[in-house]
């Protein structure tokens, strides 16, 4: 592992860095003297919000004594009343004491609700310090729903070799900010394409805000994690009720079901007069009878149908009735940044008035409600079909007053209006988690840096570059400089010396540089790259490959990605390629992929224990050595390491002092 050997300067927030303003916390807190470290921060709100919390839990106890004592004190003084004859006055004391229980009810509800979003806003202020201090254990694994489609495509580019997913990986860092099945697909997105220079310079505007906005980001947690506690969201799970508010709308697109709308105004006054007529002795049995018979052949062979498009619109295990606060806590924001409003703009039903590609478009129409306002419409209109759980009251409900075909027309003419749109709502909010995630990882590391991606460069240059995953206090930073084509930086060293956790800080910085992120870097820049790694190679009993032949496998993959031709240049990754075979083929073998990369015109570094790999001249002339090394102790103890690139071919080996200091050998 490395670590650090020196601090980095505090970053500016308009030079290219990702820096706060001086004199503010990091909270939004109040001015502080100097800066406050962003662990203190965490400690400081995640008290404040526990108390909080435990103020409305105290709120809660009050609510449920409340309730307790008025339903003892009524009953008794019902039954008092009614014992002295005074009916109608314990009837008047029945109905005000409804109404009250109705309000202590509803404000225990509130209560309830405020006290787990302050437990939540608590418990992510506590992920934050695990964060900062690299405290895996402390820190959850992202969810992962189950879904058909794998967590990354199984020959990624660079997915499986640069610890993107798993514990202790970049997801496992930044990926418990996005609690929707949405946000969780967009970070995934964002970490494995590429984007161009104009949309990443976008979002790192937008997460130099929100690196700042840390209430903001602490309630967007909050509310999507409620969403994800109200169901159990899988990442299709909306695929569905989108299905459904996408699609035609069944009252008019199918025949038979065109007439139960004609039906639905016409029967209900027949049926509640004839009702009316019998209760007042004007009428027989038959009087009812006829018309409710009626009803119900009207809407039996629907029935089925009606239940079938209900079971779409009420979103299974997506909740989308569930989103209504999310989306209000987006479109309510100030955030300033160009990404950020189109987001807000976007749920605000308001165009977004901008002309570049990045965030997501606006609906067409200027007059469009906001997000949230149709999600409430929505819920309301879903508890109503929801009565179908409820045949003591649904049925009536459904033969005298065609209740489900009001209802469902009511749900149509929402999703006319509304439908097509739920998807650019998901997107929008899925885009804002992303970010938030990818702000909260600037607020979490100050020292880092944005990184310039700059489509004139022809080398990647990257000044102090760690690992991003390593804690700060033991991550060295090294000066990095690959390219430009037509050359390749050469690592060599003995074991343990540093030479894949350099390949893998080069390629993760490059990742969250592709994504709009902070990198841990003083300064990094780079030109638009597609990243190709030959790293984590394993065999597979499935595919029946030995070790040798998935590393040529991959090995072609990456070769065929650099030969292309595609408009962003291949950075290649190679660690102690061709492991599996002897060492005189091994040599010669590198050495042919060595020159295929090169004649390519792609740019890249690679690992190596071999020190004659690079001695045939054209590859010699061609490579830029570089290597890590150790010190050693009297008598070979105390074999320690620094972590720090010297130039040059490695001139040591501590294979045999490993071997001594395991048992394994003199």
């Amino acid at each position: 592992m490395w670590s650090r050997g020196r601090s980095r300067p505090n970053r500016r927030s308009r030079d290219g860095t990702l820096g706060r303003r001086e004199g503010r916390s990091p909270a939004g807190t109040g001015p502080l003297n100097g800066r406050a470290e962003p662990a203190a921060v965490y400690v400081a709100r995640a008290q404040q919000f526990e108390e909080r919390a435990a103020s409305h839990e105290r709120q809660i106890r009050k609510c449920a004594l409340g309730r307790l004592t008025l339903f003892v004190v009524v009953a008794a003084a019902a039954w008092l009343l009614f014992a002295s004859e005074r009916g109608s006055g314990a009837v008047l004391l029945l109905v005000l004491t409804a109404v009250a229980f109705g309000c202590l009810v509803a404000w225990q509800r509130r209560a309830r609700f405020r006290q787990r979003r302050a437990a939540l806003m608590a418990e992510f202020n506590r992920e934050g310090i695990a964060r900062v201090e690299r405290c895996w254990s402390a820190l959850p694994l992202p969810p992962v729903a189950a879904g058909p489609e794998p967590l990354f495509p199984p020959d990624h580019d660079y997915a499986n070799d640069l610890d993107l997913w798993g514990e202790a990986s970049l997801l496992h860092l930044i990926g418990g900010a996005c609690r929707t099945a949405a946000g969780r697909r967009t970070l995934r997105a964002w970490l494995l394409g590429t984007a161009d220079a104009r949309t990443v310079a976008s979002r790192q505007e937008a997460v130099a805000e929100l690196a700042e906005a840390i209430d903001f980001r602490d309630r967007l947690a909050a509310e999507a994690r409620l969403v994800e506690d109200a169901s159990a969201e899988s990442e299709s799970a909306p695929g569905r009720f989108l299905n459904w508010a996408e699609g035609d709308d069944d009252l008019s697109s199918r025949r038979p079901l065109r007439w139960l709308r004609v039906a639905g105004w016409v029967l209900p006054p027949v049926n509640v007069a004839s009702i009316v007529l019998y209760a007042l002795d004007l009428a027989s049995t038959s009087v009812i009878a006829w018309p409710l018979t009626a009803s119900a052949l009207v809407l039996a062979p629907c029935w089925k149908t009606i239940g079938r498009t209900f079971a779409q619109a009420e979103d299974g295990e997506s909740r989308i009735r569930n989103y209504g606060r999310l989306f209000a806590h987006v479109s309510d924001s100030d955030l300033e940044s160009r990404y950020a409003a189109s987001i807000r703009d976007a749920l605000r039903g308001s165009r977004p008035g901008r002309s570049d590609s990045s965030g997501p478009e606006a609906p067409a129409g200027d007059d469009a409600r906001p997000a949230h306002a149709e999600i409430k419409s929505l819920r309301r209109l879903l508890d109503m079909a929801d009565l179908r759980g409820s045949p003591l009251f649904h049925l009536p409900l459904a033969a005298i007053f065609f209740w489900d075909v009001h209802v469902l027309a009511a749900l149509e003419r929402w999703k006319r209006r509304a439908g097509r749109r739920v998807r650019d709502w998901l997107t929008a909010v899925g885009e804002a988690e992303a970010l938030a995630a990818l702000g909260a990882l600037a607020a979490d590391n100050p020292e880092w840096a944005a990184p310039d991606l700059d489509p004139d460069a022809n080398a990647l240059h990257g000044r102090e570059l760690g690992h991003p995953l390593l804690p700060p206090p033991v991550c060295v930073g090294n000066d990095v400089e690959i390219g430009p084509p037509g050359s390749f930086l050469l690592v060599t060293g003995s074991n343990m010396s540093g030479k894949s956790t350099l390949l893998k800080a080069v390629g993760l910085n490059t990742v969250l540089a592709r994504a709009g992120a902070p990198v841990c870097a003083q300064s990094f820049r780079l030109p638009p790259v597609r990243v190709v790694t030959c790293m984590g190679v394993k065999d597979s009993l499935v595919r029946g490959e030995s070790f040798f032949m998935a590393e040529l496998r991959r090995l072609k993959q990456v070769v065929s990605t650099a030969e292309a031709g595609d408009p962003a240049r291949t950075l290649y990754l190679l660690d102690e390629i061709l492991q599996g075979t002897n060492s005189a083929e091994r040599r010669i073998a590198a050495r042919a992929v060595l020159r295929r990369l090169l004649a390519s015109g792609a740019v890249g570094a690679a690992t190596t224990h071999d020190l004659t790999l690079a001695d045939a001249e054209d590859l010699a002339a061609r490579s830029v050595a570089v290597h890590c090394t150790e010190f050693v102790g009297e008598d070979d103890e105390g074999l320690r390491f620094d972590y720090r690139l010297v130039a040059g071919i490695a001139k040591s080996t501590n294979a045999l002092r490993l071997l001594k200091a395991a048992g394994l050998g003199d």
